[in-house]
């Protein structure tokens, strides 16, 4: 795994990157879920026998929570620079196409830095609608982020979710993008090529995590 460092074009991520663009669509949907607890509050409370108004109560409550996650949930986020500056750089390609996305295959490393882990490769998949500027072609090379997720209390020193965000959703800079394929040695690169048959194998597990 490498460290690699860029400006990134904050308007460019916004419009291509789907970590945010799924934020955005949770944004919505939290927004519209609130609304339906909403008016299911007031009629439940135009209603007003005594079981209605309990539900109608717990319903105020879940709407509210709703509306508190729509401006909570970019917060969260952060902004595009901070996410390509927090997560190590990982050797990607394209694994699988379809008819309307590709499948990336990632090789990333499960340990957690802090915890003196020894490292521990594995693979992760992550399914996306496009890259802008790479070819839908088995093997096409996508340098990307490894962001990482939960960890579990069972399990402390490892990340059980890991997810490639490629550099080329953050910048249209074709310079960049191949600065980044070069940071990631060759060895790396050929060990994530010789793996692209697992793709299936890992897609099948329960967070598409596959320690090797």
């Amino acid at each position: 795994m490498s460290n690699f460092n860029f400006t990134v074009d904050e308007s460019f991520a916004r419009t291509h990157n789907e970590f945010f663009r799924d934020a955005k669509r949770f944004q919505w949907s939290a927004g519209i879920l609130g609304l339906i607890f909403l008016v299911a509050t007031v009629v439940l409370v135009l209603i007003g026998t005594g079981l209605t108004v309990t539900i109608a109560v717990a319903c105020g409550i879940m709407a509210l929570l709703c509306f508190v996650m729509v401006p909570v949930l970019p917060r969260q986020l952060g902004s595009p620079q901070s996410y390509y500056d927090n997560y190590d750089l990982v050797p990607t390609v394209v694994a699988k196409v379809n008819p309307r996305d590709v499948v990336l295959l990632a090789l990333v490393d499960t340990a957690v830095p802090e915890t003196g882990e020894a490292p521990t490769p594995a693979l992760a998949v992550r399914t996306v609608t496009s890259v802008p500027g790479i070819r839908r072609e088995v093997g096409e090379r996508v340098p990307s982020m490894a962001v990482t997720g939960m960890r579990t209390t069972r399990n402390r020193n490892h990340w059980e979710e890991i997810s490639p965000m490629p550099v080329a959703w953050g910048t249209k800079d074709r310079a960049v993008i191949a600065s980044a394929e070069k940071t990631i040695s060759d060895r790396q690169w050929k060990k994530v090529e010789a793996l692209v048959d697992r793709v299936d194998e890992v897609s099948a597990t329960r967070r598409r995590l596959l320690e090797l």
